[in-house]
C-alpha cells in the first residue's frame, strides 16, 4: 500500500495571499461574539442548554432503569432521538445530580474539543507550509472556538465539536496509515450522531478496507452493547421515535423560512410539484453525485485528499434531510486547512461558502435586529418580505454548502485537466 502520509508538495509551498483569509476569519469570530448578545437581549428565547436537556434527561432516565429514547424533557420539540448506546456517553453527567453543573462540565469538554480541532488544523497546515504566524494561529483558533455555529452549538449543549474532532482525527489517522484508528473513530462517532456512518462511502473511495472494517466492527459492537445493557425494546422505541421525528415530513408543504434545515430537500420541495417527501432526498443524491464524482477525481497530494474529504462531507450534509446549521462544524477542519494550503484560482468560492455557513441568518433574526436599531417600519417590512420569500426556498447555510461543493467540483475539474494532458503526452511519446 503506498505511503500517503502528510508530505510537502510543490502545490503547497507557495504562500497565498492572507488578506481576504484573515479578514474572513476575523469577521467570523466577531459574529460569534454577537451571538450571546442577540439571544440574551433581542431573541424571545435564549435556547440555553435546550439540547443538553435531552442528553441529561435521557441519561437520568437510563440510570433509573426507565425508557430514555424519546423521553419528555419538558421543552417542546426537544427529545432524545439517538441510538441507545449513545446514552452511555452522558451517564457520568447524570450522576452529577444538577443539570447546570452537568451542563458546565459538558461545555468544558466541548470547548476543549473545539481547541482540539484548531490544533489539528494548525498541525496539518504547518506540516505542509511551515510555521504559521501567531496572528494566523490565533485566527484559526478563534474561528474554531468562537464563530457563530460553534457558539450556537455550545449554547445549545450540542456535542458537534466532539464529532468534528473525531472526523478530523479520523482523516489524519488515515493519512498516517492508521486505518483501524480512523475506522474506530468514525464508528464511534456514528453511534452518537448517525451522520458519520455515511462516510463509509469516503472510505470506499479511499479503498481503506481496514478502516471500513474497523468502523463496521465498532458500530456493530456498540449496537450489541446497547442490546445487552438496555434490551431490544430500546431499539424498537428508537426506531418508532425516529420515524415520528423524521424531518422529511417538514418538506411536505411550504417550509418555514425560520426552519433550520439546510438540505437540498428544502428548495426541491418549493420548486417541484407535490410528491412524497422521500423523493426530494433521492433527487438530491442524483444532483450531487456528478459533482462529487468530479470533485473526488483529483490528484494524490494531501491537499487533493482534503478537498475530496470536504466534498464528501458537504455532499452528505446537503443530501440528508436531518442536517441542521450546527453540522457545518464538521466542515471546519478541511475548510480551514484548505484556506491556507490551496492556491487554486477558484478559492473565492470557498471563502464565500464558508462565510455563508458561518452566518445562519433567518428572517426572524433580521426583523429583530432591524427593530432594535430603530429602522422605520416600511423598511422593516420590505426587508423582511424579501428575506422571507428568498430564505423559504434556500437557507443561507445551504447556499454556503452549495458554494463549497461548487468549489470542490471546479477544483477537481482543474486538477484533472493537467493529468489528462500528461497522460495524452505519454501516449504520444
Amino acid at each position: 500500500m503506498p505511503d500517503r502520509r502528510l508530505t510537502s508538495s510543490s502545490t503547497t509551498r507557495h504562500r497565498p495571499r492572507l488578506g481576504p483569509r484573515r479578514a474572513l476569519l476575523f469577521v467570523c469570530i466577531a459574529g460569534g461574539l454577537l451571538v450571546p448578545l442577540y439571544f440574551f437581549v433581542l431573541a424571545p428565547t435564549t435556547y440555553l442548554g435546550w439540547d443538553f436537556h435531552a442528553y441529561y434527561t435521557a441519561s437520568s432516565a437510563a440510570l433509573d432503569g426507565r425508557p430514555f429514547v424519546g423521553v419528555d424533557t419538558g421543552i417542546r420539540g426537544v427529545t432524545y432521538v439517538y441510538p441507545p448506546p449513545s446514552v452511555l456517553v452522558f451517564l457520568p453527567l447524570a450522576s452529577v445530580g444538577n443539570w447546570l453543573v452537568a451542563f458546565a462540565l459538558q461545555s468544558v469538554v466541548n470547548v476543549a474539543a473545539a481547541f482540539g480541532v484548531a490544533a489539528l488544523v494548525i498541525h496539518t497546515v504547518e506540516r505542509q507550509r511551515g510555521h504559521l504566524r501567531t496572528s494566523d494561529r490565533l485566527l484559526i483558533t478563534g474561528c474554531c472556538v468562537g464563530s457563530v455555529p460553534v457558539v450556537a452549538a455550545l449554547g445549545l449543549g450540542q456535542v458537534d465539536t466532539l464529532v468534528a474532532l473525531a472526523l478530523a482525527s479520523a482523516f489524519l489517522a488515515l493519512e498516517y496509515g492508521r486505518e483501524s484508528v480512523a475506522g474506530g473513530l468514525l464508528g464511534a462517532a456514528a453511534l452518537v450522531k448517525m451522520f458519520p456512518a455515511a462516510l463509509g462511502a469516503w472510505l470506499l473511495y479511499r479503498r481503506a478496507w481496514r478502516a471500513l472494517a474497523a468502523a463496521t466492527a465498532t458500530g456493530v459492537a456498540g449496537l450489541a452493547a446497547g442490546v445487552a445493557v438496555f434490551g431490544v425494546d430500546s431499539y424498537r422505541r428508537f426506531l418508532t421515535v425516529l420515524a415520528s421525528r423524521s424531518r422529511l415530513d417538514a418538506f411536505a408543504d411550504t417550509v418555514s423560512p425560520n426552519f433550520f434545515a439546510m438540505s437540498l430537500s428544502r428548495p426541491l420541495s418549493q420548486l417541484l410539484p407535490p410528491v412524497p417527501p422521500v423523493t426530494y432526498a433521492v433527487v438530491s443524491v442524483v444532483l450531487v453525485t456528478p459533482i462529487l464524482w468530479r470533485a473526488a477525481n483529483t490528484g494524490t497530494t494531501v491537499v487533493d485528499r482534503l478537498a475530496t474529504f470536504l466534498a464528501f462531507l458537504t455532499a452528505i450534509l446537503v443530501v440528508s434531510p436531518a442536517s441542521n446549521t450546527t453540522y457545518v462544524l464538521y466542515l471546519y477542519f478541511p475548510v480551514l486547512c484548505l484556506f491556507y494550503l490551496d492556491t487554486e484560482r477558484h478559492q473565492p468560492l470557498l471563502f464565500a461558502g464558508f462565510a455563508a455557513v458561518s452566518f445562519p441568518i433567518q428572517p426572524a433574526q433580521i426583523s429583530a435586529v432591524l427593530a432594535a436599531v430603530g429602522t422605520p417600519t416600511p423598511v422593516q417590512q420590505s426587508v423582511s418580505a424579501v428575506a422571507t420569500s428568498s430564505l423559504t426556498v434556500a437557507s443561507v447555510p445551504l447556499l454556503g454548502c452549495l458554494s463549497i461543493l461548487a468549489w470542490c467540483g471546479t477544483r477537481g475539474f482543474d486538477t484533472a485537466q493537467p493529468r489528462h494532458a500528461s497522460a495524452v503526452s505519454k501516449t504520444d511519446d
